[in-house]
């Protein structure tokens, strides 16, 4: 076996997605290079695909095979080498004892065998043909059969009734093909189908185009062929036109949704309602929230359907390619309307002349003055003319926006033209480290096409089809947030009654001053949280988190996101927010709307919607209970949560000294200064002589885990109001979970909270804002009753002669427990 870091799948393609299956002789090994072995490699999309992957039985590498399919077509794609046997008066006996031939000829003849390794092969190649063939399956073979692949005596096997694979090349150029060889004389190199694999086209290269000495072969196979009927399902979301960079566009977006927002007065009728919810019972005040959010949320899409005319390039656009490409199109419908004629051709009529106009010398003339032919000529004619300036359009789209900056500066426009600036340096960056960030980046975690369920005798099951990976996915993560019911709390009906669902029962007050007298058999580690959150909410005092949303705290980080997050099932993702910060207007409109859902404590239907991403930890891993499963909340909502239960308890907490100056979380430190500072730690144990060890214990699906009740008391007692924390409460709990796979969004919830899937969820949803800093709070209670008990160790710098208390080190993937001998407290 070579070095992990010599195989092949870490040599080819470094930075791609792929899968590799390699075979070779795995019985002899007399020199550090080998001759035979075959590979088979799949990359990017078909890679998702490969359910298995396997080689020869017999560990010679004689074939690999791999195994695709997106649900109920499987097929078999095979990589062989049928090995020829040299003559003896070119090779010495020492080269002849190394070949592959005589390599499986002694391992054959080693167990009992003595048959020419050919017809072994052959033999053995068409069993497991055969076999694939009775189970259903679509075969496609790559071999180099060295003989010849028409009537050698691989292509008799491959012949048979029981197989019938035929040549793809003569299938489809109609002639068999030249020789494979740079001095052979035959074709000894062959794709071979069954009949229900049809190539679309082949070619076959010139001898030295490749690293080898024989020709490469390119074969294109439509992949719903391949991989059967359920890959045409798979979808590709639709850009976005609104790119808030773009100042342009933002401000086209800005325009187009201002208006609307002074005409329809949106922004009075937030703050009205604020000022009369309560004189309102809860059903008009959730209707009327409802029916103002469904205004802004038509307002904000079409305003981005008005921002931009979304065209996929295929070329850097410039206006010389523009004009190219305008040409082309509107020929294109001519030549439609001369094949099959439209009713009333008016527009295509005005296009034409629009287009005359603004170019005088290259007039078009209307569609009744062409022939077909005329037509034709000239699509053919343009699409010269796009092949002819391919190469320049980097430097004319470079030219056109350097004039274009030049032109803003000239008019005194300076915002304009920094803009077009950062636009050219992206582009710029963009095509320089594009290829670097390929080759050397670590490979992300794709969408998933297929999942893996564990069954009870250990084995795996492959599951395809959209409906069941959402049926599975949906079952596999609502379990995860059901876990808290275990929590001891759940089973105490006076404790859980007293304290409420979301920690804003009538006794929560109680037991933050102390005042509170737990039932009988409430549980001894429970109490202990709830005493430690009264001791807590003490030291605070009465002063609370501040969670009224400012302008200047929307526009501070929606300036500064990153447009490229993905959230959102209503479509409203980040640029919209980055765009509206830079309006006044739109900003205010926006945070009218979050403190006024927030003081009222009903939110809309939108926010209790959340998009389940399905990514692969581990490229190639589609265990279901190893995914990694990322809620998408909706970006106004979470952000809320970012700014109450991140930032703001974050400060709160600093400010009161509960939570220290994180010493490596910060600008230009690495991870290896924390790893440091722990062998210094354990460097210094040992030269005092103090016995003491670390213990990891990770808080697995700790996100999950989060028992609403404790999460509620905890974040009272760090400070923060019983409004923002029954509204995050709340709507993590009635949340509808909506399963993101390669094949799109789940059209139905495949898990939830609300009353169609029976009780409420648990957990802090990883993804939320939120689920940080609610951690971070329990994490707090817990720690300082582990302190409270008599756990931890005490600590002496040897800088300051300062003693502290060390009870863990905590982090978001678990924590670091020190455990001293007893004499050292």
């Amino acid at each position: 076996m070579a070095d992990t870091n010599l195989r092949l799948e870490k040599l080819l393609m470094p930075g791609q997605q792929k899968q590799v299956a390699v075979g070779y002789n795995k019985h002899e090994a007399f020199n550090r290079s080998q001759h035979g072995g075959v590979s088979l490699a799949t990359f990017d999309r078909l890679s998702q695909f490969v359910l298995e992957s396997g080689s020869d039985p017999h560990g010679l590498g004689r074939w690999v095979w791999m195994k695709v399919s997106s649900g109920s077509l499987i097929t078999i794609i095979v990589m062989a080498y049928l090995p020829c046997k040299s003559k003896a008066s070119t090779t010495s006996p020492n080269q002849r004892r190394e070949t592959v031939y005589n390599q499986q000829g002694r391992y054959f003849r080693g167990i009992g065998d003595v048959r020419c390794p050919r017809a072994i092969f052959v033999d053995h190649i068409g069993q497991q043909l055969e076999l694939w063939k009775q189970q259903g399956h679509q075969i496609l073979l790559f071999a180099d059969a060295n003989s010849n692949v028409y009537d050698g005596i691989l292509a008799k096997e491959l012949k048979r009734d029981e197989i019938r694979m035929a040549d793809v090349c003569e299938a489809v150029l109609g002639h068999k093909s030249p020789n494979s060889h740079a001095s052979g004389s035959l074709p000894i190199t062959g794709v071979f189908a069954t009949s229900d694999l049809l190539a679309q086209n082949v070619f076959q290269s010139a001898h030295g185009y490749g690293l080898g000495d024989h020709r490469v072969f390119v074969i294109d196979f439509d992949l719903v062929q391949l991989l059967g009927p359920e890959y045409s399902q798979l979808v590709r979301l639709p850009g976005r036109k609104l790119q808030a960079k773009r100042y342009r566009i933002r401000k086209a977006y800005n325009k187009s949704l201002r208006d609307n927002i002074r005409r329809h007065k949106l922004t009075e009728k937030y703050q009205s309602l604020y000022q009369r919810h309560h004189t309102m019972t809860d059903s008009e005040i959730s209707l009327e929230i409802n029916k103002l959010d469904k205004l802004k949320m038509e307002f904000m899409r079409c305003a981005e359907s008005k921002c931009k005319k979304k065209c996929a390039g295929k070329l850097p656009c410039s206006p010389k390619v523009s004009f190219w490409f305008k040409r082309l199109r509107l020929f294109d419908r001519i030549r439609k309307h001369k094949v099959n004629p439209l009713p009333d051709p008016r527009n295509l009529f005005r296009a034409c002349t629009r287009l005359s106009r603004d170019c005088t010398q290259m007039q078009i003339l209307q569609p009744q003055d062409y022939t077909l032919a005329e037509v034709d000529a000239r699509i053919l004619s343009i699409k010269d003319q796009i092949e002819l300036i391919k190469p320049i359009t980097p430097e004319l789209r470079t030219s056109h926006i350097s004039s274009k900056r030049d032109e803003a500066l000239e008019a005194g426009n300076k915002k304009k033209a920094q803009e077009l600036t950062n636009m050219l340096e992206r582009e710029e960056l963009r095509g320089c480290y594009r290829e670097i960030k390929m080759t050397t980046s670590k490979g992300r975690g794709r969408k998933v096409y297929s999942v893996e369920t564990e069954n009870a005798d250990g084995t795996r099951t492959s599951i395809t089809s959209k409906e069941e990976i959402e049926r599975v996915a949906g079952q596999t993560i609502g379990e995860r947030y059901r876990l808290a019911y275990s929590a001891p709390i759940m089973s105490n009906n006076k404790l859980l009654q007293d304290v409420g669902f979301s920690g804003d029962g009538p006794a929560v007050e109680a037991i933050l001053r102390g005042e509170y007298t737990f039932p009988t058999g409430t549980d001894p580690y429970t109490e202990l949280l709830m005493l430690e959150a009264a001791v807590l909410f003490s030291s605070l005092g009465e002063e609370g988190i501040d969670d009224w949303v400012h302008s200047h705290d929307f526009q501070h980080y929606w300036l500064h996101a990153c447009e490229r997050t993905e959230s959102s099932k209503s479509q409203l993702h980040f640029g919209h927010y980055m765009a509206g910060s830079h309006d006044k207007d739109i900003t205010e409109l926006h945070v009218s709307s979050l403190n006024t859902i927030r003081e009222i404590g009903i939110a809309p239907e939108r926010w209790q919607c959340s998009v389940t991403v399905l990514l692969e930890k581990v490229f190639g891993v589609r265990l279901i209970t190893k995914l990694r499963a990322i809620c998408l909340l909706e970006a106004d909502f979470n952000w809320l949560n970012k700014l109450i239960f991140a930032r703001r308890l974050e400060a709160h907490c600093r400010l009161h000294g509960l939570t220290p100056r994180e010493q490596f979380a910060k600008s230009k430190s690495c991870c290896e200064e924390a790893s440091l500072i722990k062998n210094l730690t354990n460097d210094g144990g040992r030269i005092l002589h103090n016995n003491s060890a670390i213990t990891s214990n990770d808080f697995d699906q700790c996100y999950d885990r989060g028992c609403a009740p404790i999460s509620g008391v905890a974040a009272r007692a760090h400070g923060v109001s019983v409004k923002s924390t029954r509204l995050m409460l709340q709507m993590m709990q009635c949340m509808d979970y909506f399963i993101k796979t390669g094949f799109g969004i789940s059209e139905q919830p495949a898990f939830g909270g609300s009353a169609g899937f029976g009780s409420k969820l648990m957990g802090l949803g990883q993804g939320s804002a939120a689920a940080t800093g609610g951690m971070r709070n329990i994490i707090t209670l817990v720690d300082n009753a582990y302190k409270r008990l008599g756990h931890g160790m005490e600590a002496k710098s040897s800088l300051a002669g300062r003693i502290f208390l060390l009870a863990a080190i905590i982090y978001v993937l678990g924590n670091k427990l020190p455990l001293p001998d007893s004499h050292d407290f």
